[in-house]
């Protein structure tokens, strides 16, 4: 009887990674526009178990976006609050404190118009995300996406921030569905998740964590050792295999 094999994917800590890897990966595509993802994990799944049978692949990815600042009190208001919440960034605090009157007002609305149109267009790309996520689920067989938590997002630099309550969700998962599967097969560097495959393992179940190899053969950077000890093995993806599979031509190849 084939083993039953379930793979749970940190969904942006996996993302992450293929940027990490694949200089010809664009970002804001949010994932490889070439990818064959049913085939990706369907492979994985073979260099785990020879017999093994991919249940499903569960995708885990956050439900929504917060944003910093969280919002902007009207100037006409509470100008003094608009002011410090605008000056938590060094430039704009820098550029304020040698303004006054009507200048400082001016610039603090432009400011807030600035801030609220970058709001408007990370709105539109999260919307976009949840899009290509439901593509890919009625796409490709098995796979699954589960929505949890937050991500922060920072009006002042643009960046992305440390997502909240995933991990939590994939870790529930894990142990709340381990009785439809035989192997798990955990695609992440999460430390996170030692304590919920201690109790997996306690239950029988085999579990194995996914590691990615840089194009010179080197694990890539920021895996977390202490999962890849804990699990019963650590599947080593070399960097053309992956690459195959996403769709993304190495340069250097």
């Amino acid at each position: 009887m084939p083993s039953r094999v379930c793979v749970f994917v940190d969904g942006e800590n996996f993302r992450h990674t293929i940027g990490e890897l694949f200089e010809t990966f664009d970002r804001k595509d949010y994932l490889p526009k070439g990818a064959n993802w049913e085939e990706l994990f369907d492979w994985l799944v073979t260099q785990v178990e020879d017999d093994g049978q991919r249940v499903r692949t569960y995708w885990y990815v956050v439900r929504h976006l917060d944003f910093n600042p969280y919002r902007f009190p009207r100037i006409d208001k509470q100008p003094d609050v608009l002011k410090r919440i605008l000056c938590r960034d060094n430039d704009i605090r820098e550029e304020l404190k040698v303004l006054e009157g009507d200048d400082l007002a001016s610039r603090m609305q432009e400011l807030v118009k600035e801030l609220s149109g970058k709001r408007s267009t990370m709105e539109q790309r999260f919307k976009w995300w949840t899009s290509v996520q439901n593509i890919i689920a009625a796409d490709h067989t098995a796979v699954e996406f589960r929505r949890a938590g937050a991500i922060t997002y920072n009006l002042f630099n643009e960046n992305l921030g440390q997502e909240k309550a995933v991990d939590v969700k994939l870790a529930t998962d894990l142990l709340t569905l381990s009785n439809i599967y035989d192997v798990a097969v955990i695609v992440s560097g999460d430390q996170d998740y030692v304590p919920a495959v201690e109790v997996v393992k306690d239950r029988g179940k085999k579990v194995v964590n996914v590691a990615f190899e840089t194009r010179g053969g080197k694990l890539l950077p920021g895996g977390a050792r202490r999962l890849n000890h804990i699990t019963d093995a650590s599947l080593k993806i070399p960097h053309a295999d992956l690459g195959a599979h996403l769709g993304l031509v190495d340069p250097q190849s």
